[in-house]
Formats: structure tokens, sequence, C-alpha cells
């Protein structure tokens, strides 16, 4: 071959290897945890042995005053325990729900207690509207109070979540307001734990506008899944089986689309017995949310 028929036909060939994109990696499977809120009759020991047999991927546990799993005066002791006892399973404590919503010397305390464990993220309690309240005010006031908590979070290595829920009484319920009160904030520090059944109660058939505004905030996915039901000329909300109510299957699609990273969180609001009972309805949900994410 000739040097300058040789140097064309070479030039050529890394053209078409430079043109050629380069494959993306394949995402990563997002975590699948169980919320300890339904089983928190159990032990921790109990609690770990159930979430390997259900075959999620680690809990969202919680701490908090009321409806809890390990008591606020107990982390030291009950959290690391907790974890030791998941980890054995090969299991993980990824997150911890709680009741905090402003930083005082006990939920500093506190905090500090979660990150010392290596808990990394964490869910906030709930703000309401009062009867007549300005939802504009409300939200401003709010602002200083996010900017502290994602403060004490940035030293501590925490990111925190606020839950909407649906309702004319939760803040967060409309998105919107938790939106402009979290705006000066770093979303690695602060943002949503976002839950698609309360926002498609909320939402209707606008629930993908709830999800824009939501979506460079979401660090977690709640999961549940709701039926409406007409009884004495009124609507009832009635929570059902995943993937057998209003939820639909587009949102997790947009989700994945978007290279979400976070973990999805399992919630189960209706009646699921005992014993063998609850274990099948938790693998029903869980298989529904991976057929989902599939």
């Amino acid at each position: 071959m000739q040097r300058r028929q040789f140097i064309a036909t070479t030039a050529a060939a890394v053209s078409s290897l430079v043109a050629q994109p380069t494959a993306p990696a394949a995402p990563k499977a997002c975590k699948i945890l169980g919320f300890t809120k339904s089983f928190s009759d159990l032990s921790l020991a109990d609690s770990a042995a159930l979430v390997e047999e259900v075959g999620w991927d680690g809990v969202d546990v919680t701490i908090r005053a009321k409806s809890t799993h390990i008591k606020i005066e107990s982390v030291a002791d009950d959290l690391p325990k907790f974890i030791e006892l998941l980890k054995k399973r090969g299991k993980d404590s990824c997150m911890v729900t709680t009741d905090v919503l402003k930083i005082t010397d006990k939920e500093e305390k506190f905090l500090r207690a979660l990150a010392s464990c290596g808990i990394k993220k964490y869910r906030l309690g709930f703000q309401m509207y009062q009867k007549n309240d300005d939802p504009m005010k409300v939200a401003r006031d709010m602002a200083p109070v996010f900017r502290d908590i994602a403060a004490l979070n940035k030293e501590l290595g925490l990111w925190a979540g606020y839950q909407n829920h649906s309702g004319p009484n939760f803040f967060g319920g409309p998105i919107w307001d938790a939106i402009m009160a979290m705006e000066p904030t770093d979303p690695t520090h602060l943002g949503l734990c976002f839950d698609i059944a309360h926002a498609t109660v909320e939402g209707g058939q606008s629930w993908p506008i709830q999800y824009r505004l939501a979506r460079p905030r979401i660090g977690v996915a709640y999961v549940k899944d709701y039926r409406w039901r007409e009884a004495d000329s009124n609507w009832h909300r009635d929570s059902c089986e995943f993937g057998k109510g209003i939820v639909r299957k587009a949102y997790f699609d947009s989700l994945k689309q978007s290279n979400f990273t976070g973990e999805f969180c399992q919630h189960h609001e209706y009646p699921l017995g005992t014993g063998a009972e609850r274990i099948a309805f938790y693998r029903r949900d869980l298989e529904s949310l991976r057929k989902f994410l599939a």
C-alpha cells in the first residue's frame, strides 16, 4: 500500500470510530425500601428477618414521637443494633423518618446521632396550614426554617426530604409551596420525599405538572396507591394494593428517563392482616413495583 493511501485509509477508520457514540452505561438499579411503620409491632430482629423474606433492599425506619418503630430516646442504642441486624442479612437502613422540622439543640443532637450511625437521608416532619392561613406567607415563613435545616445537613453530610401529603391542611400538598420555600437551598441537602399517590389525589390529571415542579428536588420516591369510591353522594379515597389504583406507570417511566438515582420506598396503608398474609401483600406490592420499573 502506498504511504498516502495508508494515511487516508487509517484516517477514515479513526474518523468512523470517533463518529460512533459510546454506548451509555446501564443505569444502576435503584434500591427499594420497606417503610417500617406497617410492621413496627415487630421486634428489631423480627423486622430484619421480614425485610429479608419480603425481598426489600433496606428500610426507612420511623424514629419519632408517635407511630414509631424506634423511640427517640433509644436511638443511640437501638438504631445501631437495627443497622447491624440488617447488615447481617445483606440489607441497609438507608433512611429514617423523623419529626424534625426546625433546628434546636435537641434536633441538632438527634441529627448528629443519626449521622454518627451512618444514616445519610431522613424525612422531615409536617407543617400544617391553620384555618384561613395565607399560603404565600406560610411558604415565606418556612424558607428560613428550611435554610437552617439545609445548613446543618451540609455540615453533617445529610439530606432531608419533605413529604407531600393530600388534604386541605398540609403544607407541601400543592407542591409549589414547598418548592418555593426550598428555592434558595441546595438540593443535595434538602428536597422532597415525593409521594406520587398523594400528588395524584391532589393534582388529578395535572399530576405531571406537580411532578415536573418536584423533579429537581426528588431524593426518595414514596410508593403507594389509592382508589376512589362513591358512597352517600360523596367520594372517598381508599388505600389499596399497589398497581390497582390511580397511580400511573407513566410516572415511573418519566422518573427513570430523568436518571433518578434515589431510593423507592413502599408504603402500605390498606389492611394487611398478620403473619403470612401480611408478607404476601408486601411481596405482591414489591412485584408490582418491579414490573412498573422493568
